[in-house]
């Protein structure tokens, strides 16, 4: 039975049709049928373009590590770099005449996001710079008329998009060299392909990115495809039809007719990325727990937690396997129970697992915790102190299933939060605001960094007395606050 696969980046020639998938490039008959492999190269691959007479392949590939423009049978074999830009590239298509690749790069530009149109011949040599100004695509029309695109990108990457670098289409209708706006929809264009007396681009300006066309002048706006789900993407053509993908699949758009199908692919691939591998641990170590006794580890690593003696005793794997993602691993003052979090119900929650891996972990539902980002067990008592996203430092009882804030920064996360050893007391450190000027300033903590100890029963921070008071020393003290059994300060 085939397996279906997420097929993108399409091009045309004639009845073959090139597409991306796993990273690598398939080629299909235009009216569907098996898939065959291309490549099978160690980078990956995008934009493939075949050339007029379709025996030629162009596409970027980063084998070496940028993208770079490389050349290859279109029915297969060995591909060719041509380029050494080291810049953000992307094949566009090939001139009328197959004498050359086109491609848009940002090599040289000021800004990232500037991109020229460029010309190489597949035998090698220097690329030429088209003298078309800023474009990110070209397509050719009769008698050297053209039109490009300007700010132009995936429209799906950026739905609905209306700020100052939607994109534009810019038309050279006689071939003289005099360009103007093809057409102007209040929406985001993208990707114009001249087919016969009509240029066609993919638009947003109804919601949903369709295929529309005009003609040369902008006039007789029609739409051709009605997708409600997804995006048309990436559509490419071989002067006659006109191939996209929308979703995980790839269509065939014909003019002549007004037809829109969709290509049966059977996909057949051992999903060699799919298969099971062994990796080192310590190379994705997230975060370790020492025992209590100090006689075994609690780790987290590649979103998976593990539980090992120091020095013997076999490694016991924690939860689900397969359908969450664990982080922050940490023995519980009793050293029998791990406190983790995890994602298995679509949101961080707080989860105690034991040791014993077949009994089902304890959720904590319903706490407002925000995304942990530190975990620190109390020494005496089944409690928590958890530094979040939100800049926060909450107090978490694990009896009552209860969370409270103790502390927050409006500058940034709290860190190297810790625990007196009588658990009565916690200390952490955090951003303070930075002095206007130099010297003291009533009413404002003069440090960056504040050092603060919080008692766990009373919500007092040292930033805040020491506001009050107009200290004029930096707030660095470590005393302590009444409450919870604490010296007063």
């Amino acid at each position: 039975m085939a397996d279906a696969g997420y097929y993108r980046d399409p091009t045309i020639s004639r009845d073959t049709v090139v597409f991306v998938c796993e990273d690598d490039l398939w080629t299909v008959h235009a009216a569907g049928g098996i898939a065959r492999r291309l490549t099978a190269n160690p980078g990956t691959v995008a934009t493939p373009a075949l050339s007029p007479d379709g025996a030629t392949l162009a596409f970027v590939g980063r084998d070496e590590g940028s993208d770079e423009v490389y050349v290859m049978p279109a029915a297969g074999g060995p591909a060719r770099r041509l380029t050494y830009l080291g810049a953000q590239t992307w094949v566009t298509g090939w001139s009328p005449d197959g004498a050359s690749i086109i491609f848009a790069s940002n090599t040289a530009q000021p800004f990232v996001r500037q991109f020229q149109l460029y010309a190489i011949s597949p035998d090698g040599g220097d690329p030429a710079l088209l003298p078309t100004g800023p474009a990110s695509s070209i397509s050719y029309g009769p008698d050297g008329a053209m039109v490009i695109g300007r700010n132009t990108t995936d429209l799906a990457r950026w739905k609905r998009y209306r700020g100052g670098l939607t994109g534009e289409l810019w038309v050279d209708a006689e071939g003289d060299n005099q360009w103007r706006k093809l057409v102007q929809l209040g929406g985001n264009l993208a990707l114009p392909l001249w087919v016969g007396d009509r240029v066609y681009f993919v638009s947003d300006h109804e919601g949903i990115g369709n295929l529309y066309s005009c003609t040369p002048a902008g006039a007789d706006l029609r739409r051709h495809t009605h997708h409600t789900a997804y995006y048309v993407r990436h559509p490419a053509t071989d002067g006659r039809r006109i191939v996209y993908h929308a979703g995980a699949d790839l269509y065939l758009f014909d003019p002549a007719t007004g037809a829109v199908g969709q290509i049966a692919i059977e996909f057949y691939s051992p999903q060699a990325q799919r298969k099971r591998r062994f990796v080192d641990s310590d190379r994705y170590l997230q975060a370790y727990s020492p025992h209590p006794q100090g006689d075994s580890l609690a780790v987290a690593t590649r979103g998976k937690i593990f539980t090992l003696g120091n020095w013997e005793g076999a490694v016991v794997q924690h939860g689900d396997s397969e359908r969450a993602r664990y982080r922050l691993a940490t023995w519980l003052h009793d050293g029998k129970r791990l406190v983790v979090v995890s994602d298995a119900g679509g949101e961080d929650t707080l989860e105690i697992h034991s040791p014993d891996a077949g009994l089902a972990p304890e959720r904590l539902e319903g706490l407002d915790i925000g995304r942990p980002v530190d975990i620190v067990a109390a020494p005496k008592q089944d409690q928590l102190a958890l530094a979040n996203h939100r800049n926060e430092l909450l107090l978490v009882d694990l009896t009552t299933r209860s969370a409270r804030v103790l502390d927050s920064s409006r500058h940034a996360w709290i860190h190297g939060v810790a625990w007196s050893p009588d658990g009565q007391w916690i200390a952490s450190s955090s951003a303070g605001p930075r002095p206007a000027r130099p010297g003291p300033s009533p009413g404002r903590c003069c440090a960056i960094v504040i050092r603060r100890s919080i008692p766990a029963a009373n919500i007092c921070t040292l930033c805040r007395i020491a506001s009050s008071t107009r200290s004029t020393t930096a707030c660095t003290s470590t005393s302590g606050f009444p409450g919870a059994g604490g010296p007063s300060s």
